[in-house]
């Protein structure tokens, strides 16, 4: 066989295929095809259902919202009880570590009331000083990422003390 034979074998099958592909899509392409009222129709109820269902998925989120609102508000009302009892069990036990300090001052009474009296005030004035560094340096402590229990430790004070400290300054703060 020579080119030109090859040449009409291969135009022959290709206008076979050719043929047969024609044929075959034609039939394919009278098929009913999809009306456009009905895509319609099918896209509303497909978009009725999808409302529906998110209707109901943001009403149940709804009240999870509504219920966690409501725990928190409970555990900052938990919270708040616990940060007043806490105050007034560290300040029960301040005042009672004062009334012992004063029970021995009273048996050691200087005989100089007005030496005694200066000597307080300048006691007073140190202890406020050093009232006022400590909380410059939770602030700061906790500014720098460190957490209550952390500051509470490196201070050697109560976790309590480092939380009112912290809230009385957030709240002057804002």
């Amino acid at each position: 066989m020579n080119l030109v034979d090859y040449l009409v074998v291969l135009s022959t099958v290709g206008t076979v295929v050719f043929s047969w592909t024609y044929l075959l899509l034609g039939r394919n392409g009278n098929s009913k095809e999809p009306n456009q009222e009905d895509v319609e129709e099918r896209i509303m109820e497909l978009m009725g259902k999808f409302r529906y269902l998110s209707a109901n998925r943001l009403e149940l989120l709804e009240k999870k919202t509504q219920e966690l609102r409501k725990l928190i508000s409970e555990a900052n009302t938990v919270m708040s009880r616990l940060m007043v009892k806490m105050s007034e069990i560290e300040r029960e036990r301040i005042f009672s570590s004062e009334d012992e300090g004063e029970k021995s001052e009273k048996m050691e009474k200087p005989i100089i009331p007005v030496i005694q009296e200066q000597d307080e005030t300048k006691a007073e004035e140190k202890e406020e000083e050093l009232e006022t560094a400590l909380e410059r340096r939770i602030v700061s402590m906790y500014d720098r990422g460190f957490s209550e229990v952390d500051i509470a430790k490196k201070l050697g004070i109560t976790v309590g003390e480092v939380r009112l400290i912290l809230q009385l300054f957030k709240r002057n703060a804002g």
